[in-house]
């Protein structure tokens, strides 16, 4: 018998994350994992609401968050109406007044994700159900008496349905004409079978569309996305036996769950562990609308399979993982507040975390993507949350933009978790520890995207430069840093003429490059028969003015005055003077942006 289980965090670093550019990506393809590891920026923390936001500066790109000033969430309002039709008309995501106050718009972007969207819920609630049915108790009670103590809800389900005959049996419940046979078959196999049973009669029996039903590769396979649809194939069947007076419906409802959450007073640390397991359920659930969005466009061939790769990448994998850390936020929230420990699930998460490093450093391609197809995907029509999501480029990005949003997070939850929780010393350490994996995650997927932009500024570097007089770029190492300088050179050093030139500057580890733009317009490029502009970016092709390799260099002088403070205001005091044997010298002023 096949045994499914949640696997461990680290076992998300051994699957690729990348997928085929020119082919519709089935939900399938959701198990694929990141294994790569990059270098760059850092992350820093600050400030209200947050508010992520990522910044362009030479070859410096990280996620900022902010300190919280008071309790706030990723989401504020559930959505019933639409906003395309209030009065006056506001741009997404836009506040509007209601009695002097400011409120939020009913837009997808605001809403709530209730306690029983979430696939651990649905699956507590389905166990439920389940024991209603006459004699699927004994199955339940099996499969948990072999599994562990600390085995999920989903895990459970998820091995018992393996099984296969209890979904036969479900079936059976229904007192079909055609009970469902399976005589002669090997007992190895008899789980496959008896699922396939179950789906044939699912399609041919009660009608179910085929497109309506799994597969059996989606409840054998190892991804959420398929067992999802698994759950919702079974709650189905047990609606039809319910419906039919065969069994009582005994779940909870959403109400339930609102209602056992009002009326409580929270203590603080109450109130941050309501914020971290809701707002944790809500981002899943954008996620789940995205992915719902990116099969939408796929199976319309709305724009092209390498256009959908470019904007959504590894979202599939994204949303698997994060599935499945939502989980054990659950069950972690399940426990009793003696038994939680938060710090230690980040911990035990960091290294699966990596899964967004390849969809963080591919940021800038996605936002371009965006920003060129954006008229064919705000036809790829949906219902009334998908349409929302493509209302503006700016809406659509934003959207995508949530696991940015929802890292920055994670470090302040623990942070006041750490302050107001209220908490023994050992579940403080490990809350410590947790803050920070949790922003070394922010530190890494910083990395990630800093090398994705100086592997882009190296291949525009590649085909930008008119010549190269011999050099390679593969023989001049890692780029370390590009902008733009105010270099002097050595002839002007002191002679006090202005020879300060602006140049495209270069720091790879073996060779330090000066460039700078060719003027067309001037009369001698005007006479030449070079293509002087980049057809592909547009730009103006770059000129070589000087280089000096790391091997000759001699000394770097810092000229900076004493106690000079550098900033924005002040760039003038950030000066370097460069000595090499090569008998060239430069001094470089670098520009604050």
């Amino acid at each position: 018998m096949e045994v499914v289980s949640l696997p461990s965090p680290t076992a998300y670093l051994t699957r690729s994350h990348t997928q085929p550019l020119n082919a519709a990506v089935s939900s399938s393809t959701a198990g694929h994992r990141a294994k790569t590891s990059f270098g760059g920026a850092s992350a820093a923390t600050r400030n209200a609401n947050m508010s992520t936001h990522v910044s362009h500066q030479s070859s410096n790109h990280s996620i900022q968050s902010s300190q919280p000033s008071s309790r706030s969430s990723d989401a504020t309002q559930g959505t019933s109406h639409s906003t395309l039709f209030s009065a006056p008309h506001l741009p997404p995501g836009a506040a509007s007044m209601a009695n002097g106050e400011v409120t939020a718009t009913d837009n997808v972007m605001n809403s709530v994700a209730d306690a029983s969207s979430s696939l651990f819920q649905i699956c507590v609630s389905l166990r439920q159900r389940l024991l209603g049915v006459p004699g699927f108790r004994e199955w339940l009670e099996e499969e948990e008496e072999e599994a562990d103590d600390d085995t999920d809800p989903v895990t459970l389900l998820w091995r018992t349905f393996r099984r296969g005959l209890p979904l036969t049996m479900l079936y059976d419940t229904l007192n079909p004409s055609r009970p469902i046979q399976l005589k002669g078959i090997k007992e190895e196999k008899i789980g496959k079978a008896a699922t396939f049973k179950f789906l044939q009669a699912c399609v041919n029996d009660l009608k179910f569309a085929q497109e309506d039903c799994f597969i059996v590769t989606d409840l054998y396979g190892d991804d959420t996305t398929g067992f999802v649809k698994v759950a919702r194939v079974v709650n189905r069947v047990l609606d039809i036996l319910v419906s039919r007076g065969l069994v009582d419906d005994i779940r909870p409802t959403a109400s339930d769950f609102e209602q056992a959450a009002k009326g409580m007073k929270r203590s603080q640390r109450q109130h941050i562990v309501h914020e971290l397991v809701s707002t944790e359920r809500t981002y899943v659930q954008h996620l789940e609308l995205l992915q719902a969005f990116k099969h939408l466009v796929e199976e319309k061939g709305v724009i092209p399979g390498d256009a959908v790769h470019d904007i959504f990448l590894n979202l599939n994998a994204l949303l698997d993982f994060q599935r499945r850390f939502l989980i054990r936020v659950e069950q972690t929230n399940a426990q009793s507040e003696e038994e939680q420990n938060w710090g230690k699930l980040f911990i035990l998460y960091c290294e699966a975390f990596k899964v967004y490093e390849p969809y963080i450093a591919n940021q800038r391609k996605c936002e371009k993507t965006v920003v060129a197809e954006y008229a064919k995907l705000k036809d790829a029509g949906g219902n009334l949350e998908m349409r929302q999501i493509v209302e503006s480029p700016t809406s659509l990005y934003g959207f995508l933009m949530k696991p940015f949003q929802r890292l920055s997070k994670y470090p302040l939850l623990l942070g006041d978790l750490y302050n107001k929780g209220d908490l023994d010393e050992d579940r403080k350490h490990d809350l410590k520890l947790g803050k920070e994996a949790a922003t070394s995650i922010l530190t890494r997927t910083n990395k990630a995207v800093d090398r994705e932009e100086k592997a882009e500024a190296v291949q525009e570097l590649r085909v930008r430069v008119e010549d190269w007089k011999g050099h390679s770029v593969g023989g001049f190492g890692e780029l370390l840093l590009y902008g733009t300088f105010t270099v002097l050179k050595s002839e002007h050093l002191g002679s006090g003429k202005d020879g300060e030139r602006q140049y495209h500057v270069y720091l790879f580890e073996n060779i330090l490059l000066c460039c700078k733009d060719i003027d067309p317009t001037k009369p001698k490029n005007k006479l030449s028969n070079k293509q002087l502009v980049d057809r592909a970016s547009g730009k103006p092709k770059l000129q070589l003015k000087g280089r000096i390799f790391m091997q000759n260099v001699t000394d770097l002088v810092s000229l900076a005055k004493p106690g000079t403070l550098r900033t924005a205001t002040n760039p003038d005091d950030c000066h370097i003077l460069v000595r090499s044997s090569q008998r060239v010298r430069l001094r470089l002023r670098a520009q604050f942006h």
